[in-house]
């Protein structure tokens, strides 16, 4: 068997962690990447089944899938899409017919929709620039945009619901700056006449660890996962489950240069870095085996037998490439450690031909 097993409990553990942890500000379950490569519709299906009401879908395209993939399945118009990624040239009719709410940053995002020729007003969150530079209005575009939303607003085009923006979670210093800057622009959109139901800022690593940039709602996606910062700390020193687990049965064994080698039918097309020969890990019998190759469609990995504790591969043998360390197997931190690189990046390389399984429906 070759799969990403998806553990839909461990996903909602952690929503339910993170709800309680963020409370009274309501959780926002970001799926962007196709749920960090778990899956974009399963996972909304659970987040919703969770008792979620807003989730970050990042474009249009996902919010429309979402939507009609939800239809029967508790994904219909009483929950909150919101997506803040478009194009130049972005058509936005179909989003606003189908309620997705949008991050919008420019006063052209705002004509846009205004000759969208839409049956009914977009829903609009502002977002104000507080030095990420992700987009956003500066500070010196920030009036003019509440300002041509309001006109909007007043002639039935748009409906003004949130404010909103990006921090870089750098430091807690920067982080401090930017949530002065936000209640400044606020502040600002107020004395014009803006009236925001919904504000937010803060990410997964903020929106923990910080009851100041919580603000109404805050934008959760690689905690959901069990994804930790990449600065090795673990997920469990957060709470978190690994949601994700990736295995793959021992297809053949070789001997290389006079060296057993187990075959395991997943490679670099499938989402494992080329980097990871020579360094990556995986879990065999309980026991953790060098890879010693990384191919296109396949993973080369020591089968050296040894003592009692390092028994014989034999093909057939189940092999866990990254998993909760239940197994033995290395977690997605432990991977991204290794590899000097964060968890999340991992994740949404998995490409989607592998198979997804769901535990926990």
């Amino acid at each position: 068997m070759t799969a990403v097993l998806v553990d839909l409990d461990a996903y909602r553990r952690n929503l339910d962690l993170l709800a309680a942890r963020l409370a009274p500000a309501e959780l926002m379950a970001v799926v962007k990447a196709d749920a960090y490569g778990h899956g974009l519709l399963p996972i909304c299906r659970a987040a919703v089944a969770a008792g979620i009401r807003t989730l970050g879908v990042l474009d249009p395209a996902s919010a429309l899938l979402v939507r009609r993939g939800g239809i029967g399945a508790g994904i219909g118009d009483g929950i909150r899409l919101f997506a803040w990624l478009f194009a130049a040239d972005e058509d936005y009719r179909p989003s606003i017919e189908a309620e997705v709410d949008l991050g919008i940053s420019s006063a052209d995002q705002l004509e846009r929709i205004a000759s969208a020729g839409a049956s009914r007003p977009a829903l609009l969150h502002l977002k104000i620039d507080t030095g990420l530079h992700r987009n956003g209005a500066s500070e010196e575009e920030w009036p003019g945009l509440v300002r041509r939303a309001l006109q909007l607003q007043e002639a039935g085009v748009v409906e003004l619901g949130g404010a909103w923006t990006h921090i870089g979670e750098a430091s807690d210093e920067e982080d401090s700056a930017a949530i002065a800057r936000f209640h400044a622009a606020i502040a600002v959109a107020e004395g014009i006449g803006a009236r925001f139901r919904t504000r937010h800022l803060a990410a997964s690593a903020a929106g923990f660890a910080r009851t100041d940039a919580r603000f109404d709602l805050v934008r959760v996606g690689a905690f959901t996962y069990g994804i930790a910062p990449g600065d090795g700390v673990a997920p469990a020193d957060l709470g978190l489950v690994p949601v994700m687990t990736v295995r793959a049965d021992v297809q053949e064994l070789r001997e290389v240069d006079g060296r057993p080698v187990a075959i395991v039918p997943l490679g670099f097309t499938d989402g494992i870095p080329s980097v990871a020969a020579g360094i990556g890990q995986v879990a065999i019998g309980g026991t953790l085996r060098l890879i010693l190759g990384v191919g296109a469609r396949h993973l080369e990995v020591d089968a050296a037998a040894g003592p009692p504790d390092r028994p014989e591969v034999r093909s057939g043998d189940a092999c866990t490439i990254l998993g909760t360390g239940a197994a033995g197997e290395w977690t997605l931190q432990d991977w991204a450690d290794a590899l000097g690189t964060i968890g999340e990046e991992l994740v949404v390389r998995m490409a989607p031909r592998v198979p997804r399984t769901y535990l926990g429906t």
